[in-house]
């Protein structure tokens, strides 16, 4: 009898099997295309070819053909349904060719379809299937995972509320491997583990998003921008809403680094006398606490911090949560007049609005880049968001 290796891992939310953390999901299935190094976009490990035809409306996946789902049966192009994604159409070319077409062009479509593909029932096509789950008031509690080849570990998640119960249950042996994104001083030395400190940059950001139909002045968004104090470690500094490690990066932006001079000076014709910060994510109240002193310090604002993790976005000031990073540049869903539900600042600018329009109809990378260098330049001139950091994590994983 083979003795299988097998990971225990701790993971920290409330998920169902529909909305899975990209970490699992993209261990259980595959989709036409994958985001490898720099946010580029390539075939995926089912695709065999890509031809892009009809002024890049048309793309045609030639499929491998040895490539099976979890259940045995062939995967055919027949199988490959992005339904749920409006404004494509699937049509079958032959048994393993697939045509994805566009009414119009749409350059982030490639980074689109690196959606995992299931059949019913998450039937998938990656290294892991799902063997077994429990549910606890209908969220997944646990999820078993089996390798289809022997050289692979099984995988066990168990999935906690918060993370002090995620910490408590790696004290107690329940798992043996967690990301948090603060270290308590008793695990620092836990007797047989290892600990792995990262800053992770192309996930999710921290930062101020200001509501600019009521901070409606430029010079006071950018007063309460150089009020804020910032990190001085530069790997952990952000500058913007695109990763560093993307290639549409724009490292030239202004920063608006602390200073409380320039703040006082931008301050003294735009004066306010309070505003309320509202905190998203409880694990930022203590930046909050670090911003509410600044700005009452230097601009002698009255801030008054509030914990909301159901936030009234449509009456607000300022709002002290995490942005997220997509894999494409592409920030029309965030920034664009337009995106009324998405677009949490409200910002408005024609300019903004256009290079984002321009970004998602470019095809050429070297033309985008330089959209998106732009957007970034003058979103970060607009200050409708003080940004401020992304998150160091610690992969603490039992070792023998």
């Amino acid at each position: 009898m083979p003795i299988f290796k097998k990971e225990t891992i701790g993971i920290e939310g409330l998920y169902t099997l529909k909305n899975l953390p990209e970490e699992i999901v993209n261990q259980i299935s595959f989709g036409l295309t994958i985001n490898s190094e720099n946010d580029k976009t390539g075939i995926s490990p089912i695709v065999e070819s890509l031809n892009i035809e009809n002024e890049n409306k048309d793309y045609i996946f030639t499929l491998k053909d040895n490539i099976f789902w979890h259940n045995g049966k062939k995967l055919i192009s027949s199988d490959i349904d992005y339904s749920s994604i409006s404004g494509i159409k699937v049509s079958t070319l032959s048994e393993n060719k697939v045509k994805i077409s566009l009414e119009k062009q749409f350059s982030p479509v490639l980074s689109v379809l690196s959606k995992p593909l299931f059949k019913i029932n998450t039937i998938g096509l990656g290294p892991y299937k799902i063997k077994n789950y429990s549910l606890q008031e209908g969220h997944l509690k646990t999820l078993y995972l089996v390798p289809i080849k022997d050289n692979l570990p099984r995988l066990i998640y168990r999935f906690y509320q918060n993370e002090n119960d995620l910490i408590n249950a790696y004290k107690l042996g329940d798992v043996n491997k967690i990301k948090i994104t603060s270290l308590p001083p008793e695990l620092s030395n836990w007797s047989k583990s290892k600990i792995n400190q990262e800053i992770e940059t192309n996930q999710k950001y921290s930062a101020i998003f200001l509501n600019t139909q009521k901070i409606n002045n430029k010079q006071l968004r950018q007063a309460l921008a150089y009020a804020t104090p910032k990190t001085k470690d530069k790997n952990e500094r952000c500058l913007g809403p695109i990763s560093p490690e993307s290639w549409a990066y724009n490292s030239t932006v202004k920063e608006y680094n602390f200073n409380a001079t320039r703040a006082k000076e931008l301050f003294e014709n735009n004066k306010i006398d309070t505003i309320n910060l509202t905190v998203g994510d409880r694990r930022l109240l203590p930046v909050a606490e670090e911003i509410k002193k600044s700005w009452e310090d230097i601009l002698k604002l009255k801030t008054n911090i509030t914990i909301e993790s159901q936030i009234d976005t449509e009456n607000f000031d300022a709002i002290l949560t995490y942005g997220s990073i997509p894999h494409d540049p592409d920030q029309y869903l965030f920034w664009h007049s337009t995106q009324t539900k998405s677009n949490l600042t409200k910002l408005n600018d024609s300019r903004i609005d256009k290079l984002l329009e321009d970004g998602r109809f470019v095809i050429d990378q070297l033309e985008r880049k330089s959209i998106y260098q732009d957007f970034q330049k003058y979103l970060l001139e607009e200050s409708p968001a003080i940004f401020l950091s992304y998150p160091n994590t610690y992969t603490i994983t039992r070792v023998k």
